[in-house]
């Protein structure tokens, strides 16, 4: 590995002269060393990603520790060397040498994985940005294409039996396909070197370079709406048909950044600069993938399948094609000081410059070569160099500062007074595109929304301040208060606001009685409001009149937290903690997230009846709940006689199809360790823990009084609104651990240990790899990978001998 040799390469730079030398000897110094040899063998059944979604649990023999100091005898010198998991998917080194008080080099090398999943993926390339299919496979697809004049007004029927025809092929295709593992793999390299030109002087340098590899899923995909008519109404339900895949993400960055700075640290001020640059690149620039359902391009229809027409027949191409992340770099200069003033006070400030550009190639719009010239798109669509810019300038700036003023006047109270400022101006270039392939790539649209906004890049900017001034004073020796307020203000530009603002305060109390009691308790309340929220139903805003994004919605929070530790003996202590925290959202709109609520408690508690034998107990319980606003759209109000959202009735989003969402979830977690050390050298333990999820769904019309009153049965005029009840969603992890080890030297111990785990899944939205259809769901042509099956039982035993000398 290119990083791994890197940092070998630094470290020979660094010990080699200064041995060659004679510089550093460490043969009658201080000298301790540690290593920890094992091995493991384990067993799963079911899903081993989700097992190792975080950790290397292979068998085999293993190095779990191992590290190595020392001094030299008649020098400043030193080296410290660490190593966790080596060789492993989560292996860890570490190395520092240098003089104390004069220099100080240091390399570490350190790889992270996360295990996503295992799915099967039909097309060719995982890993790269070019996943074929074998062409035949996509002509018997299309020969045995449904079309919309053959499909009629109802897409679950299979009219003429091409749909069987269309999953017998795919599944075949499945059945023949070996899994693929969705999986992340970083590894992180770093050199620095740190050096000393004084006591109070300091100067650096340090170079890290990170390389992250491997495969997510990502969903590309259309759908096509199939109105279901009734007298008198536009319509009483919609059908969708769904076509589309899961594709492989390659993930293939390096992000290598350079840091250098000094900076002088006095007793009474202090002062420091540094410059940072990073460059970021992404390997694979764009994703071009296969439609399994097509080798020959064509356009989207109307109802009798005549061409250029958006209604229906979409996501028709041969290969589709997206951007991924663009490459980019950075510049950035900080500088902060601090000064020492009267009264043990202390102002500290800080500032930045930050500027980030990138300058990536633009796709062509389509790769739909059947889209050329039709309904005004250019001749030569899938021609880049037609393009209105070749590419697409970034340039972000970014502008930081801040205050902040410590004073402790006397010995009781204390102040604090901070600011914060940042600047984000996107100065990038703003592109109008005369239209885009839209609808699965398969229809020019010469706008961007229903509301005819032009196409371009939306380029947003912001300011944001913030403040915050507190103080505490200590009441008596074994209480203290404190207070503080704050203020958090978003300015922003180009954007479907002008500002937000945040007013609040807060306050706390703490009463510690010596150690045999700590309580402490804390409330803090706010409110943001909302200033030029571009209006819905609108070019600049086509969502819903009343709808408002969460995070610039009004909001009312509180928080709030207790807590209490008690030891009443030495043999015995416990300890409870509870936190509230409760959002109000966007109280005067329409739609839209409303409320979030969280309440988590918890308890611990330790016995220690003797110095052979300790028992130690923890349970904790979260209570999340969240509501949400919503409705069916498509059918406008045109109740007679009613006075319901009057204020809306110019738009599509009829109050009688008014439906409301309230999710609560419950996670309760308990865990119980027994330790036990029946002689000398002995130590031996047992622990179990226990966490059980259940999230439920609570779905409800409003208005379903006055709409059945009205005559409609069900709820809601729209079918599409009725509210309809959801299976909960549950989890449940077992643990169990036992370990056990024998000193057999001084220096020396051995030991083994047991590790059970056993973790499943009920979730509703979990499903197999299989093609659309197979299911009553009105979705007839997308293929899953399948990569959502978590469920599984592992056992792992393992050994290890474990010297220090």
């Amino acid at each position: 590995m290119r990083i791994r040799k890197a940092v070998q390469a630094g470290l020979l730079a660094v010990l080699v002269p200064g041995a060659q030398a004679g510089m550093i000897d460490f043969a009658g110094g201080k000298t301790a060393a540690g290593l920890d040899l094992g091995g493991r063998r384990v067993s799963v059944l079911g899903s081993k990603e989700k097992f190792q979604e975080y950790r290397d649990m292979r068998d085999g023999f293993l190095v779990n520790d191992l590290r190595l100091k020392a001094e030299a005898a008649d020098s400043p010198f030193f080296l410290d060397f660490k190593a966790r998991n080596a060789t492993r998917a989560d292996e860890n080194y570490r190395i520092e040498v240098g003089s104390y008080g004069g220099f100080k080099a240091e390399a570490s090398f350190d790889r992270t994985l996360h295990n996503f999943s295992q799915g099967t993926f039909i097309l060719s390339g995982a890993g790269t940005g070019n996943l074929p299919i074998a062409n035949q496979i996509q002509a018997g697809a299309q020969a045995s294409e449904q079309t919309r004049a053959e499909r009629g007004g109802v897409p679950t029927t299979d009219t003429t039996g091409e749909d069987i025809q269309q999953q017998a092929i795919i599944r075949s295709v499945l059945s023949a396909t070996d899994p693929t593992s969705f999986r992340l793999d970083r590894e992180k390299g770093t050199l620095g070197l740190e050096f000393k030109p004084s006591r109070d002087g300091k100067a650096w340098v340090k170079v890290t370079d990170e390389r992250r590899r491997g495969l997510r899923q990502i969903g590309a995909g259309t759908y096509e709406r199939y109105a279901q008519g009734a007298a008198g109404l536009a319509h009483t339900e919609d059908q969708f048909f769904v076509s589309g895949m899961e594709l492989a993400d390659p993930i293939s960055y390096q992000t290598t950044a350079i840091n250098a700075g000094a900076g002088v640290y006095k007793k009474a001020w202090s002062a420091d600069l540094e410059y940072t640059f990073t460059k970021f690149e992404d390997n694979t620039a764009s994703l071009i993938w296969a439609n399994p359902f097509r080798n020959t391009d064509a356009t989207a229809t109307n109802n009798a399948d005549v061409a250029n027409n958006n209604a229906y027949n979409r996501g028709r191409f041969t290969r589709g094609q997206m951007s991924l992340a663009p490459s980019s770099q950075s510049h950035e200069v900080a500088a902060s000081g601090s000064l020492e003033l009267p009264m043990k006070s202390r102002l500290s400030a800080s500032a930045g410059l930050g500027l980030t550009t990138q300058n990536t190639s633009l796709l062509p719009y389509t790769l739909n070569s059947a889209m050329a010239g039709v309904g005004g798109a250019p001749a030569n669509i899938t021609d880049p160099s037609i393009l209105p810019a070749s590419r697409f300038n970034g340039d972000v700036r970014t502008l930081t500062g801040s205050l902040a003023l410590t004073s402790k006047p006397s010995e009781r109270l204390g102040t604090s007074i901070r600011y914060h400022y940042y600047d984000y101006a996107n100065r990038s270039d703003q592109v109008l595109f005369p239209g885009y392939a839209a609808f699965g790539e398969s229809y020019w649209r010469t706008v961007r929304n229903d509301k005819n906004q032009p196409v371009y890049n939306d380029v947003g900017s912001y300011t944001r301040h913030s403040s915050e001034l507190g103080a505490d004073y200590e009441v008596t020796q074994p209480l203290s208060v404190s207070a503080e307020t704050f203020w958090d203000r978003w300015d922003y530009r180009g954007m479907r606001l002008d500002s937000t603002d945040e007013l609040g305060a807060g306050a706390g109390l703490a009463y510690h009685a010596g150690n045999s009691s700590r309580w402490h308790a804390g409330y803090r309340l706010s409110r943001r409001t909302v200033t030029g929220y571009t209006t819905g139903n609108t070019p600049v805003n086509p969502e819903a009149v009343g709808l408002s994004n969460y995070n610039w919605a009004d909001r009312k929070r509180q928080k709030a937290n207790l807590g209490v530790a008690v030891t009443p003996s030495d043999t015995f202590s416990f300890g409870l903690d509870g936190q509230f925290q409760n959002d109000d959202l966007g109280a005067g709109d329409r739609f839209g997230l409303k409320n979030q609520r969280s309440i988590i408690a918890s308890l611990d508690a330790s016995y220690e009846p003797s110095e052979r034998m300790t028992v130690s107990l923890d349970y904790s319980r979260e209570l999340r709940n969240s509501r949400m606003q919503n409705a069916a759209k498509d059918d406008a109000f045109n109740v007679a006689a009613s006075a319901l959202d009057d204020a809306f009735q110019g738009d599509n989003f009829n109050p009688f199809n008014y439906w409301n969402t309230e999710i609560a979830e419950t996670v309760d977690t308990v865990g119980l360790e027994l330790a036990l050390k029946p002689a000398e050298k002995w130590d031996c333990g047992v622990g179990y823990s226990f966490s059980y999820s259940q999230m439920e769904f609570d779905n409800t019309n409003p208005n379903a009084d006055m709409v059945v009153g009205a005559g409609y049965g069900n709820g809601a005029k729209l079918l599409n609104g009725v509210a309809k009840a959801w299976p909960a969603v549950v989890s449940r992890l077992h643990e169990a651990r036992l370990r056990a080890s024998y000193q057999i030297l001084k220096d020396m111990r051995v030991g083994m240990n047991y590790l059970f785990e056993n973790y499943m899944l009920n979730d509703f939205a979990n499903t197999g790899a299989y093609l659309a259809g197979s299911t009553p769901e009105n979705s007839t042509r997308y293929v899953w990978a399948g990569a959502t099956q978590f469920n599984y039982t592992a056992h792992a035993l393992g050994a290890y001998l474990a010297w220090k000398f």
